[in-house]
């Protein structure tokens, strides 16, 4: 489940639900308790896949929202050159001065 884009991790997230919800259905007509169907190893590893999902499409938005702002930014910046490109004069940095070199004394 590597998938990157979001309509793919919806689509999981979509199909993770329904495997859940029919195997908890599934669970309940046999008539098993709450305590017996949370300790069930499908149920739990449906449930944490659908955790790692919700956090991955998180992530998916996060980054979207983000990739927008600095576009929108960015096309600010190329609308109004003059303004936010303020040219900055370096000052004259005086050179180091040259240290003097040590003669190495020879035995």
């Amino acid at each position: 489940m590597k998938a990157q884009s979001k309509e793919t991790r919806l689509q999981q997230q979509a199909l993770l639900n329904s495997k859940l919800q029919a195997r908890l259905a599934m669970l309940a007509e046999k008539g098993m308790d709450e305590k017996a169907i949370a300790r069930d190893v499908t149920v739990k590893e449906l449930k944490s896949k659908l955790k790692e999902t919700a956090a991955r499409l998180r992530t998916i938005e996060t980054a979207e929202k983000l990739s927008d702002k600095l576009g929108a930014v960015k096309a600010e910046k190329l609308a109004n050159p003059q303004k936010n490109m303020p040219r900055v004069k370096k000052a004259a940095e005086p050179e180091p001065e040259a240290k003097p070199k040590k003669k190495k004394k020879t035995e």
